[in-house]
């Protein structure tokens, strides 16, 4: 899909996706085995002997249900004990995904919240174990922890986002239902982005008592579309996606999987049978609807994720509905594929939508079909070779004959409500501009083991992903991630050098308290500046800050100079003599060299003040204290000049612990820095020397931007080195400022590394199911 098929208005984008899926911990997991054809439901051994007696021996799990991450959700171990496991993973799943769209740091955009969840056990468990001997809980601490009115708002709460956060609840199509209202929150403006989806975890597997009423096989296995189909699965699942209007996401260079094209609820009212069966009418209208909201017709679709849960009247009820709505727009027949994630995972009830939909949009993201399992003969009241429809029984390339490739997923619910979602494959991604030669990383975490863990994930995945831009790997983690006290850092040039950085170097100390931020002084360096001048073109090229203040130093110090400034600093040749110029006389005039020093320096200073690096302090050694007094007194480019040239005294050093001015560092002497306070780091600008005694119980961050011959450039990497030495010590950075005026994207790297522990209240007689394939036991 081009950026030209649409101007994005009325479009909403897919940014990031985040589940826990039977069998797959990640989305990527869950497309994997999607791809390779795994049934992913489990076998409940304690079970099986019973199958016989009526019990339904199948269920899809999830895999460490119970463990969750409590401190860093700051979370006690009796509040996590008391959560339902449905709301502990739905919040996990948030934050992942928030993380996966490049938006998971402090300064987040107004970001609503829209979950439903399934009824659990969970409360009663708990006011069992309650009642036994565990800790007495009140029934309005159980009620917080586990109602499915509370899921939202505490993701909202633990999260700190501020946009609208609701539950959605409509049963099995819940999940869906509330991507719709979160589409229409995005479009009415109520919110910037949004986090979609829904959850249905049991905490404890129940006795499955087959009910020849009921939705669920006998013999354990979902067989959608099928003459052989008796019913679905019971599986638990958590689904998440994160939407943005497109423009806006395009513009913002944040990933995008897919476009909601339109999306649309109705319900079947008394147009069915009974409550929980469902009619024609009402999918029939809902598919209508979205595809008129899309603004798609019925031939352009080609593939539909149905409800699919096997069962001979609800799957034939369903395709009869897709198929009148079809038919409003296209007489074509065997055109388009269908197929249900229901023969992979089970029914995950509320969460079943939000499956679905991500499974769609995979699919046309990748542009791969995977098989619905388990089909081989159609069922017989399903009229496929009249209708629109194939099941879709192996995997297949997508083949859209170079047009856009258009995909949707279809949900219905006991109690009738409907949904539809038409989405579409991503288009182009704006360019970005060129990035720098260097590149700060920046990671934290709560505990030091998530800070290395952190690290060597990071380090995997760059591992795997050889050609990712660094640029944008360093624009994603200093902007798209939550900042803690444990901190590391790498400046790399290119992939191959930030993978061995972050596998060889130990992660930086925590802040001190946490919290606190260390005090920052500039010490600028003066003796021995006559013996080097260097060359700055390197940073004076790429960074327009540093530029704009040499060029306007140089330009303003050249009537006291007698010669071009800039052709010193910069080691370029120096000009001809201009026999028409006449220098200011001045006997006070300084060389060059001692001035370019002094110039370098300053802007340097002013450089790392633009990315956020505020001095509490700032102090000189020797004609240093010049640029000291410039930057306290926030002169112009002419004043620092007629200083740095010898024409104005610096005045005297503001004695120790005197406030400044508002927003201004305090001008000190030596002395004074070397008693400050606890904490205290100098920034050490320029090249010159620093005694022992000078250094003595402070940090020393060297801040050499001047290239010399034979050595390497220095330059840029220097000043990143600082900023990532001030930032994992908790001074602060500005990064968006750091970044400005540069076009970067949002990539999808590894999130949090959770420490997760077993939070999980007693019951009575607990399963042991395993996570075998079906065999000849279920066959």
């Amino acid at each position: 899909m081009s950026t030209e098929d649409n101007d994005g208005s009325g479009f909403v984008a897919v940014t990031a996706m985040a589940g826990r899926f039977p069998g797959a911990p990640d989305v990527e997991t869950f497309w994997a085995n999607l791809c390779e054809g795994r049934e992913s439901v489990s076998v409940l051994t304690d079970q099986l002997p019973a199958a016989a007696a009526g019990h339904v021996p199948s269920y899809g799990l999830l895999s460490d249900a119970d463990r969750f991450d409590a401190e860093y959700f700051d979370c006690t171990p009796e509040e996590a004990l008391i959560t339902d496991p449905q709301h502990r993973l739905l919040l996990e799943c948030a934050h992942e995904a928030l993380e996966r769209a490049g938006h998971g740091g402090p300064e987040r955009l107004s970001t609503g919240v829209f979950v439903g969840g399934s009824a659990t056990d969970h409360g009663a468990l708990v006011r069992a174990w309650g009642r036994s001997g565990g800790a007495t809980v009140s029934d309005s601490r159980v009620q917080q922890g586990n109602d499915v009115d509370f899921l939202a708002t505490r993701i909202a709460y633990k999260l700190g986002l501020t946009g609208p956060a609701m539950a959605v609840q409509s049963a099995c199509s819940s999940s869906l239902v509330a991507v719709h209202v979160a589409v229409g929150a995005l479009l009415a403006g109520d919110c910037a982005m949004a986090v979609a989806g829904g959850a249905s975890v049991l905490a404890a597997i129940p006795t499955l008592r087959h009910d020849p009423d009921d939705i669920f096989a006998a013999d354990g296995r979902c067989r959608p579309f099928d003459a052989h189909g008796r019913g679905t699965v019971r599986a638990s699942a958590v689904g998440l996606v994160v939407l943005r209007p497109l423009d806006e996401a395009l513009a913002d260079g944040d990933p995008v999987h897919a476009v909601v094209r339109g999306t649309a609820v109705n319900n079947d009212g008394r147009r069915k049978m009974g409550f929980h069966v469902p009619g024609v009418a009402g999918p029939a209208g809902v598919v209508r609807a979205a595809h008129l909201v899309a603004g798609v017709e019925a031939d352009e679709i080609g593939y539909v994720e149905a409800h699919g849960t096997g069962t001979v009247l609800g799957d034939s009820v369903e395709v009869a509905g897709l198929t009148k709505a079809f038919r409003q727009s296209t007489d074509r027949t065997g055109y388009c594929r269908i197929g249900s994630v229901k023969a992979n995972i089970g029914h995950t009830d509320a969460a079943a939508g939000i499956v679905g939909l991500i499974k769609t949009v995979l699919c046309v993201e990748h542009g791969v079909l995977p098989a619905s399992l388990n089909f081989g003969e159609p069922n017989p009241a399903i009229d496929f070779a009249s209708s629109p429809f194939v099941v879709n029984d192996r995997t297949v390339p997508w083949e859209s004959d170079g047009r856009t490739r258009i995909g949707a997923t279809h949900v219905i619910a006991f109690g009738g409500t409907n949904a539809h979602a038409v989405v579409a494959e991503p288009p182009a991604a704006l360019p970005t501009t060129p990035g720098r030669q260097d590149h700060l990383l920046v990671l934290s975490a709560r505990t030091r083991t998530a800070l290395h863990n952190a690290a060597r994930g990071l380090a995997d995945h760059l591992e795997r992903h050889p050609d990712t831009d660094l640029a944008d790997v360093a624009w994603t983690l200093q902007t798209g991630r939550a900042t803690h006290a444990e901190r590391h850092f790498v400046v790399a040039a290119n992939v191959s050098e930030a993978v061995a950085a972050l596998r060889g170097s130990p992660p930086a100390g925590a802040t001190p308290d946490g919290t606190d931020a260390p005090r920052v002084v500039f010490l600028f360096a003066g003796a021995g500046e006559e013996d080097r001048v260097g060359s700055a073109a390197a940073l004076h090229d790429t960074e327009e800050l540093f530029r704009a203040h040499l060029d306007d130093i140089a330009e303003a110090a050249h009537p006291h100079l007698g010669h071009d400034l800039r052709r010193a600093l910069l080691a370029a040749p120096a000009p001809d003599p201009d026999p028409a110029h006449v220098p200011v006389p001045a006997p006070e005039r300084m060389p060059a060299g001692p001035v370019a020093h002094l110039a370098v320096q300053y802007a340097t200073a002013k450089l790392l003040m633009s990315w956020g690096v505020r001095p509490d302090a700032v102090c000189g050694q020797g004609l240093g204290a010049r640029c000291a007094a410039a930057v306290a007194a926030e002169l112009s480019p002419a004043d620092t000049a007629r200083l740095l040239a010898g024409l104005t005294e610096p005045g005297a050093a503001t004695p120790a612990g005197a406030p400044a001015p508002p927003g201004r560092p305090l001008l000190c002497d030596l002395p004074a820095v070397l008693e400050g306070a606890p904490g205290q780091i100098v920034v050490h600008l320029g090249a010159g020397p620093t005694t022992t005694a000078a250094t003595a119980g402070v940090e020393l961050v060297p801040v050499d931007v001047l290239d010399e011959p034979g050595r390497s450039p220095a330059g840029l990497r220097a000043v990143l080195t600082a900023v990532g030495r001030l930032w994992a010590a908790g001074a602060a950075a500005d990064f968006d400022a750091l970044n400005a005026g540069r076009r970067r994207r949002r990539l999808r790297l590894p999130t949090y590394p959770f420490e997760r522990r077993s939070y999980l209240v007693p019951h009575p007689a607990p399963h042991h199911p395993t996570t075998l394939s079906y065999g000849e036991e279920l066959s």
